[in-house]
């Protein structure tokens, strides 16, 4: 950080060389370093999709303005932070320049080719500067998987997938009683935690009263704070479409999202993923809720994607409020308790015991140790999924990133039992399929980032109207990172393995990542400036 003075944007290496020349000659050579901005033609960013907003080949000449009362304009105005000289990404606007951006507080205040003065002052040479990233499928903050996500640009930590608790004691927890977390968190309304486990319902159809309960605790739970409602028929098969038509009415009627884990994931009889987007879009239908499928490449879509994606194009062109969600990887994980590994997985799925994986060892199962890690309910990855299912998904405007998992701290052996997308989801997808094989666009993969979830959820979640967006007005949550370096570095053998590239990670206007920090890792533990997401 440097002293308080008027900087414009500096030259390409930010550690050896100095700024020599004017503003022109610099962005000129940080063209050259970064990549062309579009505005001179540069391939693959004249296009911006999000959602069924394709803009216009134009880029923006100028960003975007939010709040216009946010606005400073003052040239002698010193900001609390400046980010100096990046290419500044905004997936919502396509505005995509080398520019300055001050902030003051928690929000963005101005973004200029101007100098800025600042307090502090980050170098963004040769980084490209996006809106923090959402991760809209993912589960508690905890205090070890949290700093992970930091890692992988994440900012604001969704559990949409469900939460194992009450809203109540969710944000009394990560906001007052546990350390706050350096991400902002918010969750769902979670049916099988709520159903079995504080209702203590049978695993059967519920009687009238118990299904007026369980809606009537759904409605003030939203009140409380939840934005939206998880349902996993799959791992519940015993619940009818009837009692989540019931749920799902509420939603409508609070105007939140109902998030499928769908019944079926795969396309063999009895029970195929045919089936489970019937049952989707039945439920859609009848009620009119919005609706969100979860991990869509593992449910509802594995060896069926280019079918599934033709249903569900048919049904978002009827009318239907619908959307889905991936992360980039060939495998599932869950445990082998599970209902997914009932008798006939292998058909199901068209795998073998040899295509378990331990995540954390490495260690490779058979016919004995399968029964031995049932027993114990332990978290297996299966390698079933095929990877053309995952590219067609991310070529799919609609479709956005949910990591769905959060890494829990390691166990005896220093590494945990997780999925590496717990620490990889976003940092692979901008370092794999947008730069390495070219499937999405830098530009449509930060869309998937960020303000496709921020879309999915703001209708009443009035935070995520100022997220997800790199505009004047928007939130200081930022991602600063290196296009030409950013990767996924957890793995099966290690999921706790911070994602390369991610440079700098800010939020609520507070530097939480930093390459300078002291820290082997680059996060400063100090800083929790992560706030509750609420219904409103």
């Amino acid at each position: 950080m440097a002293d308080a003075q008027p900087v414009g944007p500096p030259a390409f290496d930010r550690r050896k060389l100095l700024v020599v020349g004017g503003f022109v000659a610099t962005n000129v050579l940080l063209s050259r370093a970064i990549g062309a901005s579009p505005r001179s033609g540069s391939p693959g960013t004249t296009q911006v999709v999000v959602g069924d907003e394709r803009a216009a080949p134009a880029v923006p000449a100028e960003p975007a303005v939010l709040d216009a009362d946010a606005e400073v304009t003052e040239p002698d105005h010193t900001f609390d932070l400046v980010v100096l000289g990046g290419r500044v990404m905004d997936p919502a606007s396509g505005y995509d320049a080398v520019a300055n951006v001050g902030i003051d507080a928690d929000r963005v205040t101005a973004i200029t080719e101007s100098p800025l003065l600042g307090r502090q002052t980050i170098r963004a040479d040769g980084l490209v500067v996006a809106p923090g990233f959402i991760d809209l499928l993912s589960y508690e903050p905890n205090d070890f998987g949290s700093w992970f996500k930091i890692g992988d640009g994440v900012t604001t930590n969704l559990g949409m997938h469900g939460i194992n608790d009450t809203a109540e004691h969710f944000f009394t927890r990560y906001g007052v009683a546990e350390p706050v977390p350096p991400v902002n968190y918010g969750g769902a309304f979670d049916h099988s935690y709520m159903r079995h486990d504080q209702n203590g319902f049978p695993k059967q159809e519920l009687t009238s009263s118990q299904l007026d309960t369980l809606t009537g605790q759904l409605a003030e739970a939203i009140d409380a704070g939840w934005i939206g409602l998880n349902v996993e028929p799959e791992y519940t098969p015993w619940v009818p479409t009837e009692e989540i038509t019931r749920l799902a009415q509420v939603c409508a009627d609070k105007g939140v999202p109902i998030f499928w884990h769908a019944r079926y994931s795969d396309p063999e009889e009895p029970g195929t993923n045919a089936e489970a987007v019937a049952e989707v879009l039945q439920v859609a239908r009848e009620t009119g809720a919005a609706t969100h499928i979860e991990h869509l490449t593992s449910t509802g879509g594995t060896y069926t994607m280019d079918e599934t994606l033709a249903t569900l194009e048919d049904a978002r062109n009827e009318g239907i409020d619908l959307t889905a969600c991936l992360y980039p990887y060939d495998f599932w994980a869950t445990t082998l308790g599970s209902e997914r590994f009932a008798p006939g997985w292998q058909e199901r799925f068209r795998i073998s015991y040899d295509d378990l994986e331990v995540p954390g060892t490495g260690e490779r199962l058979t016919e004995a140790t399968f029964a031995s890690y049932q027993a114990r309910n332990t978290l297996v990855a299966a390698h079933a999924i095929p990877e053309g299912d995952v590219e067609a998904a991310l070529r799919t405007s609609w479709i956005m990133l949910g990591s769905d998992a959060i890494l829990d701290p390691p166990r005896a052996n220093g590494r945990p039992n997780n999925h590496p997308r717990a620490a990889g989801t976003f940092a692979r997808t901008l370092g794999v399929y947008a730069r390495e094989r070219g499937v999405v666009a830098l530009m449509d993969a930060l869309a998937k980032c960020t303000i496709l979830p921020a879309r999915r959820l703001e209708a009443r979640a009035p935070a995520l109207r100022r997220k997800g967006r790199l505009q004047i007005g928007a939130d200081a949550d930022l991602t600063l990172f290196d296009a030409g370096t950013v990767i996924d570095e957890a793995d099966i053998t290690n999921p706790a393995q911070m994602s390369s590239g991610v440079e700098y990670v800010v939020v609520a206007g507070k530097v939480v990542r930093s390459p300078d920090h002291d820290d082997d890792d680059g996060m400063d533990r100090d800083v929790r400036p992560g706030v509750g997401i609420t219904y409103g």
